[in-house]
């Protein structure tokens, strides 16, 4: 059948959904297993599933970036098997406790409340606890938290090491998923953040957790979700997910399957999402308990440098070929190179400007006129104040993060407006004096990340390309690949145009290319806006739409 044809077939799906982002598809929930970056939106996946499986009659689905799991919960639901991959150990425990089938339920149920209840119970005599130790623990936890933290994982180990073989894998699963959900809620990281962040001073005073009581909520809520999503699963399917890269598919060889649906990273974790520094403290409490009861083995506690992109994430395909392969990645390439020169000759000559102002103030000459009047540089200086007076405050331990902010901005404005008067004291100037080298350094460092930034991104297609071309050794003649990507900007101003790269890609390799959705963000967790990481003034727009590209692979001719 030609593509033309089954484009037809698209043209009906409304993906443009509303609300928020549920558990699955099948039960509106305000629970959630765990938070998780950039999660898939369940209702477009079963959509794009139910589609599939009309059209083309699919029966296995892959998906070399599980994340979370919600493509594998889907296919669940729709009665589809499941492959799934990932190098995130989290996500490993994530995807598979999302598409567990739990057996026994009564007593799957009962065990828990008596085992939660005895936690309870047991801490309020306990008179010494083992306390967990990594490096930066008490940075990122209250001592309290600590050793309520270190009794839960403690008792954890307890609980597995008496359970029945046959029970082990799903008590093992619904504890370590609620218990790391437990240790984001605990921790004094800004939980709005991906990134790992520490509250302010003034913040952490004020946070106070019961770490075994937000446990127990976990876990009692993990159980439902569980538990319904079991009343709705249609018949009994394969689900298998394994932490392997993406890059090397081969252990799906002889599968015979039918379907990718994925949703890649945009870029490198540095620049999209740091799915490994969400990772992190989750990893570094229960790594031992992960490994020793469901084989997910955390081999190093910064994954995000061997994930897509990463700096130590090898790569020996041609550049060369990767570019060829793609008109757009060709055109996107050039464009980086064009900008890349402009920026850092403009950047030049802002250093030459500003060392002007520097040399002047040197010689006691207080005209800060270029200063003044040139917007870009003036912008920098009044970031790099405003930096100055967030670190004092929140040095001093006083203010909440969001008071520290607020007030920062306005001394910040309160100094660009002195320096904008005709009468300036001499202490002023020499207090700008003081800022200025920093400034420079700022706009050094853009000249020389210029280049690197264009090889960084650059280095991520190659990789991409690699699981493309995975991708289409697993897949059956006449299969089809459906690829959720969002449209980045990079160095200020370039689009990186995903969808027809990918595009692009699929039609060098011999596919047919169906068609490409378009789907606005609604409640994907992304930020709408990024700010320029030299002024922090401009905002750049992020990905506001996705875009699903639908391809397929040509059947071999019957002789």
């Amino acid at each position: 059948m030609v593509a033309s044809v089954e484009k037809e077939w698209w043209k009906d799906l409304d993906l443009n959904y509303t609300g928020e982002n549920n558990f699955a598809s099948f039960f509106s929930s305000n629970g959630n297993i765990h938070s998780y970056p950039a999660k898939a939106v369940p209702e477009m996946v079963v959509s794009l599933l139910k589609k599939l499986k009309e059209e083309y009659s699919i029966t296995k689905v892959s998906d070399p970036f599980v994340g979370s799991g919600t493509v594998a919960l889907e296919c669940k639901y729709l009665g589809l098997d499941f492959y799934g991959s990932d190098l995130n150990p989290l996500s490993i425990l994530l995807a598979r406790t999302k598409s567990l089938t739990v057996t026994n339920t009564s007593y799957i149920e009962k065990s828990l409340k008596t085992f939660t209840d005895s936690i309870n119970q047991k801490y309020k005599t306990a008179s010494l606890v083992e306390l967990s130790k990594f490096d930066n623990i008490e940075y990122w936890f209250k001592p309290q938290t600590i050793k309520e933290l270190s009794f839960i994982k403690q008792e954890i180990n307890i609980f597995l090491q008496g359970c029945s073989q046959k029970y082990k894998e799903t008590f093992a699963l619904i504890l370590l998923t609620a218990f790391s959900s437990t240790i984001r809620e605990s921790s004094l990281t800004r939980n709005s953040e991906f990134k790992l962040y520490r509250m302010s001073p003034g913040d952490i005073d004020k946070f106070n957790i019961d770490s075994l009581l937000v446990f127990k909520d976990k876990i009692e809520n993990l159980l439902s979700l569980l538990v319904e999503t079991k009343k709705i699963s249609k018949s009994k399917t394969i689900t298998d997910i394994q932490m392997k890269n993406a890059k090397d598919l081969s252990h799906l060889s002889g599968k015979k399957i039918d379907a990718i649906l994925t949703s890649p990273p945009y870029g490198d974790s540095q620049s999209t999402v740091a799915y490994g520094q969400f990772s992190r403290l989750s990893l570094q409490w229960s790594k031992d308990l992960l490994s020793r009861y469901l084989g997910i083995t955390t081999t190093v506690d910064n994954v995000d440098e061997y994930l897509l992109g990463g700096k130590k994430s090898a790569c020996n395909t041609s550049l060369r070929h990767v570019i060829r392969s793609s008109k757009t990645l060709k055109k996107l390439f050039l464009e980086m190179k064009r900008v890349c020169q402009q920026d850092a000759k403009h950047y030049q000559d802002l250093v030459y400007e500003l060392m002007k102002v520097m040399k002047g103030i040197k010689e006691n000459n207080s005209d800060i006129s270029i200063l003044i009047s040139n917007k870009e540089l003036f912008e920098l200086t009044k970031e790099r104040v405003r930096l100055d007076y967030y670190r004092m405050l929140n040095k001093s331990g006083e203010l909440s993060n969001k008071e520290i902010k607020v007030r920062a901005r306005e001394l910040t404005e309160m100094f660009m407006n002195k320096l904008t008067e005709v009468d300036r004291s001499s202490e002023l100037i020499q207090e700008l004096a003081s800022k200025l080298p920093y400034v420079k350094d700022t706009l050094n460092r853009k000249v020389t990340a210029l280049p690197r930034r264009v090889k960084s991104v650059l280095h991520f297609f190659k990789e991409l390309y690699i699981v493309v071309e995975q991708t289409d050794r697993i897949l059956v003649d006449g299969g089809v690949q459906a690829w959720i990507v969002g449209h980045r900007t990079i160095l200020g101003s370039i689009t990186v145009d995903m969808a027809e790269v990918l595009n692009d890609w699929f039609v060098s390799l011999g596919y047919d290319k169906v068609i490409t959705l378009h789907r606005q963000y609604s409640f994907k967790r992304l930020p709408h806006h990024i700010n320029s990481t030299v002024t922090r003034k401009n905002e750049i727009k992020t990905m506001m739409e996705e875009h699903i590209v639908i391809v397929r692979k040509p059947k071999t001719p019957v002789e």
